[in-house]
């Protein structure tokens, strides 16, 4: 038995004891006890043998996974409680396709408008900039910055389709 195989069947059943106790999940504890491993074999070379050395090595990365993975998780559970979106719920799948479509056709209007134009819809629609803060980015006058906006929304309520309207409205606002 080689000193890397020693070292898991060591360690292995204590350190996804201690993940579990983080994450709740045996697999995603068995996930970050292997990563970990994998990433102090990649790297042992540079590191010391002893094995309290080791010990500790293995049982903080495996903490830091834990903490990271919860983090994550912490964050997508924020993001779907946000949207309020659930896998039953097709009415908010059918909103989200449209909403993406009704981006994109924006997205390729906007492509298309003059290069000045574009550059303030740009930043006055989307980035959330008010006039005075594209005149001073830019370094041009509100008078200009008015006038390229307006021909930027007349562009895209000319080319954008009938039925996107209304929905453009609201987001714009």
């Amino acid at each position: 038995m080689g000193t890397e195989e020693k070292l898991f069947r060591q360690h292995y059943k204590s350190l996804c004891h201690f993940a579990w106790k983080f994450v709740g999940e045996s697999s995603v504890a068995e996930d970050l006890v292997q990563e970990a491993f994998v990433t102090f074999f990649r790297e042992k070379q540079r590191m010391g043998e002893s094995e309290a050395f080791v010990r500790n090595y293995l049982y903080t990365a495996v903490r830091f996974s834990c903490l990271k993975h919860l983090r994550h998780e912490k964050v997508k559970e924020k993001y779907w409680t946000r949207v309020k979106f659930n896998e039953e719920d097709e009415h908010s799948v059918e909103l989200s396709i449209i909403h993406t479509e009704v981006i994109n056709e924006v997205y390729r209007i906007i492509a298309q408008m003059p290069s000045a134009c574009q550059q303030i819809f740009k930043m006055g629609y989307l980035e959330g900039l008010s006039n005075l803060e594209i005149t001073e980015r830019l370094q041009i006058s509100v008078n200009t910055v008015k006038t390229q906006k307006q021909r930027g929304m007349k562009i895209l309520m000319e080319r954008l389709h009938p039925e996107f309207l209304p929905l453009i409205i609201f987001l714009l606002k």
